[in-house]
């Protein structure tokens, strides 16, 4: 007994500095590896001083020596209760002022017990077993570090009881089963039995079976933090073993049957035994060692097995949204989860919204792109499970609670980003398994090379689509274009009094503005300038319907006002009221009188440079566009105009389009330009303004078809 109690005491003992300096190393500065280092030492001063008292039974200091494993003890068990002040790890640090003011009952017994023959006034070997003479103060000693291990235990409970967050719970029922009992184990044969029952065989072996307990619950909680769950460690322990032992007992055999002549091997050469022994671990390393590998790793080798037929079947797809149902279907059945889901971001209401799901039906809120949780990923293209974010301090300390919110609230374990032409495409949720148990490693190195292999597939198919859908815009331009060639007008009018000049930039092909002259008679002439939204052959046939409603107007020319409310009940007789979005500005210039009359519906208002003040005005009449309500009411403005003025009509297109830089045309540029050229004709002060916008543009496209006339007075 006495053998076995010196070989694990100084193992015990060993194991302990291992797992203080290990924690001290990782990370000093944290307050939990503190106190567990505080925790840890004082559980090496019990097994250090028993591995002593073991290692020299005849020192005239067994009393002394004995002395300080109680102090050991009454540390050790008020370590548990100031563990249970800090773990696990809060935000806020637990004051140290109160930790002093704690453990003062527990250094004060300590001293008296080191300093003092009050607890043990003797101890010795006697037939190879361990005697200790007591004094009335063991039992008070005794009282207060039990006193300490009930509150510690209450203090795990209440902690237990209060948390909502999952991995808090786990570590503390790992350190709360793990600890308690070692500490049980502990106080029942180092205090109570030799105290009570005078029975010492089992005092160091008590200690020492407890440090090793300790070793796997605390140093996997404290340290681990969950990284591994704990039949991951036991899984892998075992795996380890039985390969170290399928190689080792062979060759250990083989060595002790040559050494006992056994079969006659005795009479083998030992070149040709180490031979034999490398033939051994050829044929292990062949045969052997993959088998058992595969047998431990069964449910690992079909995950990747899935995964993998997966990634080499989806290769040929071209279908973005098969390729992300398929993606998660297949995850869904390969991890046996509860649930599965892609958030995917919207054009329309700019936000990461469900785009398919499967598993547990639960709803799942939009998330906005300027989320915690989104702006994280755009920075860091990576898979992220949900322990990491309590306990990477680094990353999450800021941030932890909006990743926490959204992983409880979706009841998600591991996110998945997935991402195309650099921008954050969507997040595919993975939730929990349905036997609760966690993610392996394994798992999570293998769902980062599915995600990479994947994302790539998705984004193959997105450019792919882009592809195809820009083919069929251009061959739909190319049609609207031959559709709207008899449409525009070849000329612009040439009348005494009036010039004009106009341009348009298409966005694709030809494009769809309209604009149109008509002359009722000599004495005038009207004006319509269109933007119709959309491009293709159906808006291409809205501007030839309009321009032929227009035509049909020239009666009703002058007044402006009859003219938009026809084209209204036109345009919604045409669509049903459904049709694009449609704006127009109409004016007529009486030639004459150098009257001005125009109605607006929904277009930009006119800018008008008039010479007399040499600064413009906005002619508006504020109409909604045309072809939605039949029974819109559209106002008619009327102004004199004097010769020299110059007046603007343009689409929206022209001052929103930006530049490289985010930059806009912009009215003041426009009308700064119509201002600096005010003496050249409207046709050449039209291509001024046309260079001057493809100049700022630069390489960027502008937003929509350009349409611009500009007429001045003569």
């Amino acid at each position: 007994m006495i053998t076995i109690s010196l070989i694990s005491s100084c193992l015990a003992s060993m194991m302990l500095i291992f797992m203080a300096g290990f924690v001290l190393v990782k990370d000093w500065r944290d307050q939990v590896n503190r106190y567990y280092v505080y925790f840890a030492l004082s559980a090496f001063i019990i097994l250090s001083t028993m591995f002593v008292t073991y290692a020299y039974p005849e020192s005239p200091h067994l009393p002394q020596i004995n002395r300080l494993t109680q102090m050991g003890t009454v540390l050790f068990f008020s370590s548990l209760f100031t563990m249970s002040l800090v773990f696990p790890k809060i935000e806020k640090r637990f004051p140290f002022k109160y930790t002093v003011l704690v453990l003062v009952p527990a250094f004060s017994v300590g001293a008296i017990a080191v300093g003092t023959d009050l607890t043990i006034t003797n101890a010795y070997f006697k037939n190879g077993s361990l005697v200790r003479e007591f004094r009335f103060f063991y039992t008070i000693y005794a009282v207060i570090a039990f006193l300490y291990l009930i509150l510690g235990t209450a203090n795990f409970i209440y902690k237990y009881i209060k948390t909502d967050v999952a991995i808090y719970r786990l570590q503390m029922r790992f350190m709360f089963v793990g600890t308690s009992l070692a500490v049980v184990v502990a106080a029942v044969c180092s205090i109570i039995l030799p105290r009570f029952f005078n029975f010492a065989e089992l005092y160091v072996l008590g200690p020492s079976l407890a440090s090793f307990i300790g070793f796997g619950s605390l140093f996997y909680s404290v340290i681990s933090y969950n990284l591994m769950d704990i039949t991951t460690a036991v899984h892998k322990t075992t795996t380890y073993a039985i390969i170290s032992a399928a190689i080792f007992v062979p060759i250990y055999l083989t060595v002790m049957s040559h050494d006992a002549n056994i079969w006659g091997l005795g009479q083998m050469p030992l070149y040709l035994l180490a031979a034999v022994i490398v033939l051994l671990f050829i044929f292990y390393s062949i045969y052997i060692q993959p088998s058992i590998d595969r047998a431990f790793k069964r449910k690992q080798y079909e995950f990747e097995g899935m995964l993998d037929n997966f990634i080499r079947d989806v290769g040929k797809v071209r279908d973005y949204a098969s390729l992300i149902r398929r993606s998660v279907d297949i995850l869904y059945r390969s991890l046996f989860l509860k649930r599965a889901f892609f958030l995917m971001f919207d054009d329309t209401s700019k936000r990461y919204e469900l785009y398919y799901q499967k598993g547990d039906s639960l709803p799942v809120a939009p998330v906005e792109r300027t989320s915690t949780v989104i702006r994280w990923f755009v920075r860091n293209q990576e898979v992220l499970h949900v322990d990491r974010v309590y306990t990477d301090d680094k990353s999450f300390a800021e941030i932890r609670e909006g990743f926490i919110e959204f992983f409880t609230g979706n009841k998600v374990k591991v996110l998945l980003p997935m991402y195309h032409e650099r921008r954050l495409l969507g997040l595919l949720c993975l939730g929990e398994k349905d036997t609760l148990s966690s993610y392996k490693p394994d798992e999570l190195e293998k769902l980062g090379n599915f995600q990479t292999e994947s994302n790539i597939h998705i984004s193959n198919a997105m450019i792919y689509e882009e592809s195809k859908r820009q083919q069929l815009l251009t061959r739909t331009m190319d049609l609207a274009s031959d559709v709207l060639a008899k449409s525009v007008p070849k000329a612009l009018p040439n009348l005494i009094g009036l010039k004009f000049g106009a341009f348009v930039i298409p966005r694709y092909g030809e494009g769809i503005d309209y604009f149109d002259f008509i002359r009722p008679d000599n004495s005038g002439v009207g004006i319509i300038a269109t933007d119709i939204a959309g491009v293709g052959v159906n808006s291409a046939l809205n501007s030839v319907v309009l321009r032929s409603a227009f035509q049909s107007c020239i009666e009703e020319a002058p007044s402006t006002y009859t003219v938009i409310q026809k084209l209204n009940h036109v345009l919604y007789e045409y669509s049903g009221g459904q049709g694009a979005l449609i704006t127009a500005y109409y004016m007529y210039y009486d030639l004459r009188s150098m009257r001005l009359i125009y109605t607006n519906a929904g277009f930009p208002s006119m800018e008008l440079y008039r010479v007399d003040k040499n600064d413009f005005d906005s002619l508006d009449t504020e109409g909604i566009p045309i072809g939605y309500d039949p029974k819109a009411n559209y106002g008619m403005g009327r102004t004199n105009l004097l010769r020299g003025d110059i007046g603007v009509i343009y689409s929206k297109a022209l001052i929103n389009s930006k530049n490289q830089k985010g930059e806009p045309f912009g009215l003041l540029k426009l009308r700064a330009l119509i201002k600096e050229h005010r003496a050249e004709q409207p046709q050449e002060m039209a291509r001024i303004i046309k260079d001057e916008f493809i100049s700022f543009l630069g390489l960027s496209a502008p937003e929509s078809d350009i349409v611009m006339i500009l007429f001045k007075t003569m």
